[in-house]
């Protein structure tokens, strides 16, 4: 099998645990060192090699930096605009830091939010986020199909005032599979991306969307998700924008003969949810130093 999407081990889902964690790690010292100034090209290389350097051997899609008003995806926003840019960080901007690197094969993709300097306007929008881990994992357990859940997340998005980011993503999706590629004897790259898991995720969407096979590794409001959840490993990944503010979070959500659990509740961004209902400050800090 080349691909492996569901079925996992609990060896497997112990080893997404710590992969998620190192991957949220290296974003959140990318956000604690981060200086006025700085562009998104500088601060994605810095997070390419550090990547590189815990290991990861390739990405399902390079290190995202975005900065200011870009965080919100504003306009006609296409795949090319995700690609850094040379604008310079200041204070009150919003930072999304995302990131899905390959580790022997283990696909995770995470993200890290924050405001450079004070916002209420992000720390509302931020609170608001949370509302949407336990809906999305509650509506999986109640049955709901995938498509009824990414519907019910655009609702609540236009209750709350908000333009649904997630619907400029790729595929214009609310989550995505996360899986276990097999080890090739070669590298195959897709202009910088991991070949064969990208490959893979075209492929089996197409496929569901032509009406063979209901099984895409995609999560959406589109015919191809109008299905009960399948089980698997699935990075779900609500974004939010307005004005010029925008932020996300994204992590895994575990799916297994129908119900769900999310793999690790000891992310950032929970954290982050209990530091802003204490009217603390939900500014990064080095993980080392969190837990010291």
């Amino acid at each position: 099998m080349l691909v492996k999407s569901k079925g996992f081990s609990n060896k497997d889902l112990a080893r997404f645990r710590e992969l998620q964690k190192r991957s949220f790690g290296i974003l959140e010292t990318m956000a604690a060192n981060l200086t006025a100034g700085q562009t998104e090209k500088e601060v994605t290389h810095v997070l390419v090699r550090a990547y590189r350097d815990a290991g990861a051997t390739g990405f399902f899609h390079l290190p995202v930096a975005l900065f200011g008003g870009r965080a919100a995806l504003p306009g006609d926003w296409s795949l090319g605009k995700f690609f850094p840019k040379s604008n310079a960080l200041t204070s009150g901007d919003s930072v999304i830091l995302d990131a899905a690197p390959l580790f022997d094969g283990y696909l995770v993709d995470t993200s890290y939010s924050f405001c450079f300097g004070e916002n209420d306007i992000h720390r509302t929008m931020m609170h608001d986020l949370g509302t949407f881990r336990p809906l999305v994992c509650d509506a999986v357990n109640a049955g709901a199909t995938f498509k009824e859940i990414a519907d019910r997340v655009l609702g609540e998005f236009d209750t709350m005032g908000y333009e649904p980011a997630h619907t400029k993503h790729p595929g214009a999706v609310l989550g995505h599979r996360a899986v276990k590629t097999a080890k090739m004897p070669f590298k195959w790259r897709i202009n910088g991306f991991d070949g064969l898991s990208l490959s893979w995720f075209g492929l089996k969407d197409k496929m569901a969307m032509s009406g063979i096979g209901r099984r895409s590794p995609l999560w959406n409001s589109s015919k191809a998700s109008a299905h009960k959840p399948h089980d698997g490993l699935w990075l779900v990944e609500p974004h939010a924008g307005r004005g010029n503010v925008g932020a996300k979070w994204e992590d895994i959500l575990v799916i297994e003969r129908g119900k769900a659990y999310w793999l690790d509740d000891n992310v950032p961004h929970v954290r982050q949810w209990g530091q802003i209902a204490a009217g603390e400050s939900y500014a990064p800090i080095p993980p080392a130093m969190a837990s010291s």
